[in-house]
């Protein structure tokens, strides 16, 4: 119970899992295939036979390595009930963020 009285649910660490590695395998996926990041920024997985490039945590690419700690960050704020949305945004030219070329959105609730 919280010093306010409330009771707070911590989400089934299953549930947490999957989150995670739905949220992993999707932003994986996304940047292997628009070939964001080098092939050595990516790991060989599988899941249920299923053959998937997953991006490093730990990654000699620099960028890979950044957007990986971000992840791990939403991961963290994810178990903790913080994130209520978590949006991936891609633009082509540096000089210009506010063209968006692609734009992903990932939104959670909680129950209680």
């Amino acid at each position: 119970m919280s010093m306010t009285g409330q009771k707070t649910r911590t989400i089934p660490k299953q549930e947490v899992k999957n989150l995670i590695q739905l949220l992993t395998v999707s932003i994986s996926n996304i940047t292997y295939l628009r070939s964001m990041f080098p092939e050595e920024a990516y790991s060989n997985r599988s899941m249920d036979g299923l053959p998937l490039k997953i991006l490093m945590e730990k990654n000699k690419c620099k960028p890979a390595a950044t957007l990986a700690s971000w992840l791990v960050g939403a991961f963290d704020a994810l178990e903790k009930r913080y994130l209520r949305e978590l949006l991936f945004i891609i633009y082509v030219d540096p000089a210009m963020p506010d063209k968006v070329h692609e734009m992903y959105t990932f939104k959670f609730s909680y129950p209680g």
